[in-house]
């Protein structure tokens, strides 16, 4: 009886081969906290990969071939960086806090604004309050990890 071989497991994932500009912005949904980016689809011509991100978790969905199969899907390794390189995700970081804080509020004003009048929320609102959030969580998440790091252990 011959033994069936498989085949190694590859070493480098296809995200290798890819970079993060190669995602495209699509839209934002700041009541699920959810931007959609895009890439021209490889195994469907003319079709397009959709790729969602949640801002808070992290958590990735795609609907490319590879991840309808279980397999790496490269548009949910790069997603969060091609969200990180967006150009509003961008100048909310270079703000200050006051500013971010400014910038945040005024965009929630305006999608509930927008909402409560019955129209239609604007997209550029949408995306200045995901990136405003993004940016806050970032800059809290990072002074809660230095602060839990810099207390004493007193399990011992």
């Amino acid at each position: 009886m011959v033994a069936q071989q498989t085949a190694p497991a590859p070493l480098l994932t296809s995200s290798l081969w890819h970079e993060p500009n190669e995602l495209t912005y699509v839209d934002a949904d700041d009541k699920l906290n959810v931007v959609h980016l895009s890439a021209p689809s490889k195994s469907r011509p003319g079709d397009a990969n959709i790729v969602a991100l949640d801002i808070l978790t992290g958590a990735t969905l795609c609907n490319c071939k590879a991840s309808e199969c279980g397999k790496p899907c490269w548009h949910q390794a790069l997603v969060q960086a091609a969200w990180d390189g967006h150009p509003a995700r961008v100048l909310a970081a270079r703000y200050s806090d006051a500013q971010l804080e400014a910038a945040g509020s005024k965009a929630a004003h305006m999608c509930a604004w927008a909402r409560h009048r019955r129209f239609r929320v604007h997209p550029l609102d949408q995306l200045n309050l995901l990136a405003a959030r993004a940016e806050y969580r970032a800059r809290h998440l990072t002074e809660l990890v230095a602060a839990v790091a810099a207390e004493p252990d007193t399990a011992a």
